[in-house]
């Protein structure tokens, strides 16, 4: 009987090491599954925001010139943003560009600054890496305290430093500190 009870238990064990094998590889391409929807919703939501970004560009509707697009306006170009800002501290603004400056690089250049922070930039006066390059420490305490979610990145990704070299013409210095300009 204890045999018998034995071969039973041991069939049983084998069953369920089935079944748990099983039920993993089973969660395991469920997972697999859902990182791949979510990487596809991911693309399919970066594709979205490029096309809507390129067609607000050729609309006039951004608040800065695609790379490599024409200004056809220069005032258009340094005119304040139509957007108010979301809250309600006083918008500190750049100093405008000099009128002789004819450089006006979209501040998406700059590495950790993607169109969200731009937009959040472009609301508060900031359009160009000129304009960013030329704030007073002040100016740039003033404009982090309004960023939103994006306090602290002023600084902590060197946009400032970053402007500066852009805006001085000095890749070579700009790539040699943070990489490759426009990848």
């Amino acid at each position: 009987m204890t045999t018998l009870l034995s071969a039973a238990a041991s069939a049983n064990s084998g069953a369920m090491t089935t079944l748990a094998m099983i039920l993993i590889v089973m969660g395991a391409v469920y997972a697999l599954a859902l990182i791949w929807w979510g990487t596809m919703q991911r693309r399919a939501k970066a594709h979205e925001v490029a096309d809507a970004e390129k067609h607000a560009v050729l609309a006039g509707h951004a608040p800065e010139a695609a790379p490599g697009a024409e200004v056809l306006d220069e005032a258009e170009a340094v005119s304040p943003p139509l957007v108010k800002p979301l809250v309600d501290a006083p918008v500190v603004a750049a100093a405008p560009l000099p009128a002789d400056s004819g450089s006006s690089q979209p501040l998406t250049l700059l590495k950790g600054l993607g169109p969200k922070a731009a937009a959040r930039l472009g609301e508060l006066g900031i359009t160009s890496v000129d304009q960013l390059a030329a704030l007073s420490p002040g100016q740039i305490a003033d404009i982090d305290a309004q960023m939103g979610s994006f306090a602290g990145r002023i600084s902590r990704d060197r946009w400032i430093e970053q402007a500066k070299l852009l805006a001085a013409g000095d890749v070579a210095s700009f790539e040699a500190a943070f990489g490759k300009l426009g990848s």
